[in-house]
């Protein structure tokens, strides 16, 4: 736990992170390019602003925003990430250019669904794989919609998405969600990243914040429960697959500390155990102050994604405890 007084401890992260960022041009140099990673990257510069309220940060966005605006990729779930980081701007400064962003991709990405493995979006628009993280984004951004407009459809998305993710097998017997779907519309078995958890967490959570329906709620805390319990090394977070040469699971287990922390914050008495663990992870990733990709032990890689992972999880925790 933060020592009170003390400087925020998403900085350190915060401040190694903007080392990958052009303040001329707005770009990020991440791991995976400029694909969907400077999203994410966002998401953790809006988190120390958050925390600190320093205006220097948002002028990070805004150029990101200027950079980044407009772009479309054939590859779904992309979209969705840059989707979800305006939204949370838009949230963070009230800004309308960030909600019209947002508008305009989640209108794209409801033509990528179909009635193939009884619905669903497809990973690209190659339509060759349905898999977790798109329809996952996809739902996150509907039931964040639905609160910011007042929208009916984006509700109406929202619901049928759930309703679709919960009976397609993704989630497995454990209670964790596998990577998607194999060409009989059957769980394809693949790895249980800790990302595929984190979002579908955030999701429910805002799916009760939109329906004031506490079944979403329970749904997302067996899920934590599960990634809590299978998906640590002496109580930290790591990957049930080995994955330090995967370069998109770089910022993975932050996505997971984020949609944890969203779960804490719609209920912290009921979910106080959550906020252990996240803080049991924070503790560990700023004493060793070195941000890489693994958190217990020698840190392995460290670049703008495990930087920017690790500032998910100190900014979250920050907030948690301000």
């Amino acid at each position: 736990m933060r020592v009170k007084g003390s400087e925020p401890r998403v900085l350190g992260a915060t401040r190694a992170l903007l080392r990958s960022y052009s303040a001329r041009t707005g770009r990020w140099r991440t791991p995976t390019g400029e694909a969907w990673q400077p999203a994410l990257a966002v998401e953790a510069v809006l988190l120390a602003y958050e925390v600190t309220g320093d205006g220097s940060y948002l002028r990070v966005v805004e150029r990101s925003f200027n950079r980044y605006r407009g772009r479309r990729s054939r590859f779904h779930d992309d979209d969705g990430w840059y989707l979800n980081a305006w939204l949370r701007a838009y949230d963070v400064t009230g800004e309308p250019r960030y909600l019209a962003e947002a508008e305009a991709l989640f209108e794209a990405m409801t033509r990528a669904w179909d009635d193939t493995c009884g619905g669903g979006l497809w990973w690209s628009t190659d339509r060759t794989y349905k898999n977790a993280i798109t329809n996952e984004l996809f739902l996150l951004a509907a039931a964040r919609l639905s609160r910011r407009t007042a929208s009916a459809s984006a509700l109406d998305w929202a619901v049928r998405t759930w309703r679709w993710f919960e009976g397609s097998g993704m989630i497995n017997s454990d209670g964790l969600v596998n990577d998607g779907l194999d060409g009989r519309c059957r769980n394809n078995g693949q790895p249980t990243w800790t990302y595929n958890q984190g979002v579908i967490l955030g999701a429910l959570v805002e799916l009760w914040r939109a329906t004031e329906d506490r079944s979403y709620l329970d749904h997302a805390e067996r899920i934590a429960t599960a990634a809590t319990r299978e998906l640590v090394h002496s109580g930290l977070l790591r990957e049930a697959v080995p994955g330090e040469e995967n370069r998109d699971a770089h910022v993975f287990k932050g996505i997971l500390a984020q949609g944890l922390a969203r779960l804490h914050a719609a209920d912290p008495d009921a979910y106080a155990a959550v906020g252990t663990f996240l803080r049991a992870n924070a503790d560990a990733v700023a004493g060793a102050g070195t941000y890489g990709y693994t958190w217990h032990g020698p840190p392995g890689t460290v670049n703008a994604a495990t930087q920017a992972s690790a500032a998910l999880l100190l900014g979250a925790v920050d907030l948690l405890d301000g």
